[in-house]
């Protein structure tokens, strides 16, 4: 898993993007999960649990403070072959 405060990810031709809702704070993990999914063509239940690649708790700790402090930050990791990356503007790339 990787933190940065700015984006400096390898993108492939067409990947895979989902927003997160901020403003309702939904769980960055269930979003993770739900793109996932949709990349893999299944519910987000059958995958391997989010858990066995990073910590949820601490993904939303990662992503939890004041807007302008979350704007500024970003992460990856890798999941099952995939490189997830998550930023603090609301968007998830799954490449």
């Amino acid at each position: 898993m990787s933190a940065t405060g700015d984006e400096s990810t390898t993108t492939m031709a067409a990947p895979h993007r989902l927003e997160i809702d901020w403003d309702r704070r939904e769980p960055v993990s269930f979003t993770v999960q739900a793109a996932l999914g949709d990349v893999e063509g299944c519910s987000a239940v059958e995958l391997d649990p989010l858990a066995d690649y990073v910590d949820p708790d601490a993904l939303e700790a990662f992503f939890s403070g004041s807007a302008a402090e979350v704007a500024t930050r970003s992460l990856s990791f890798e999941y099952e072959g995939y490189t997830v990356h998550v930023d603090g503007t609301g968007h998830v790339r799954i490449n």
